[in-house]
């Protein structure tokens, strides 16, 4: 451990710095080192004048978001496919008591900005997925997620 202080102030003596002023900048408090001090070359009002304007930024950000949110909200709707069944609030569809046409009609109902996720189960075969994709495209919905 001596031999690297020793390396250091060796460094720092041939630099003209000051081996503290050295340490301090690398290990410390300085702005290139692990530490969270105010380093010797940006005193402490700058630093705090960063995270001032960085977290204006951020919360403009968020005002911005919710602003847009609050000015056209989209419904978003899940359809959960289970083999090669549709499961929309709770019903199947895609079966002999409950075509795939209800399910479509009942979507109808909807804007077609939508946004439509599509949550897979393991067991849901390609087909049942890729018609489904179809079907809701060909009724104008363009929001489709998986």
């Amino acid at each position: 451990m001596e031999k690297k202080t020793k390396k250091k102030a060796k460094v720092a003596a041939a630099s003209g710095v000051d081996a503290a002023e050295l340490q301090a900048n690398l290990f410390g408090t300085g702005t290139l080192g692990l530490g969270g001090g105010i380093g010797l070359d940006n005193p402490a009002g700058e630093k705090a004048n960063e995270e001032t304007a960085l977290t204006e930024r951020v919360e403009q950000s968020v005002e911005a978001t919710e602003s847009q949110t609050a000015e056209s909200p989209t419904a978003s709707i899940e359809i959960r496919i289970q083999g090669r069944e549709y499961n929309f609030q709770n019903v199947s569809y895609g079966n002999s008591e409950h075509p795939t046409d209800e399910l479509l009609t009942l979507l109808k109902e909807f804007p077609s900005d939508t946004r439509i996720i599509l949550i897979v189960e393991d067991n849901a075969t390609k087909n049942a997925v890729d018609e489904l994709e179809r079907l809701l495209l060909e009724a104008g919905f363009t929001d489709i997620h998986r």
